[in-house]
């Protein structure tokens, strides 16, 4: 495969995974949720919220990490997906956490450092 074809494609591959990261935010959990089950959250991935997963709630709500707001969003976007009871198991650190990265999709590209 000739050089230039190897670096368009390196290009393309580095252009198409900052696209991802400008709708993908992984989560780390500090204290890592047991759910009944027995299963164990460790890592969360949160996708960009469309319209459609921000209904019912206003954005200064979610803005200000208003834990009802979040818990109402947060179902919506992310993998493993968080369900009612998730939400008096976690910790408060990795709520802000999640909080945080969530709102991070609201600023737009030219302001983020």
């Amino acid at each position: 495969m000739p050089a230039k074809e190897t670096a368009t494609q390196a290009i393309d591959s580095a252009q198409s995974t900052a696209a991802q990261d400008d709708k993908i935010r992984t989560v780390t959990l500090e204290e890592p949720i047991t759910r009944p089950s027995g299963q164990t959250i460790e890592v969360i991935t949160i996708r960009k919220p469309m319209g459609g997963a921000l209904r019912r709630v206003t954005l200064s709500d979610l803005l200000s990490l208003n834990t009802d707001a979040l818990q109402t969003v947060l179902p919506r976007v992310t993998e493993p997906v968080l369900v009612k009871p998730d939400f008096d198991l976690i910790d408060p650190v990795d709520l802000v956490k999640l909080g945080t990265e969530l709102v991070s999709f609201f600023v737009p590209k030219k302001e983020r450092s």
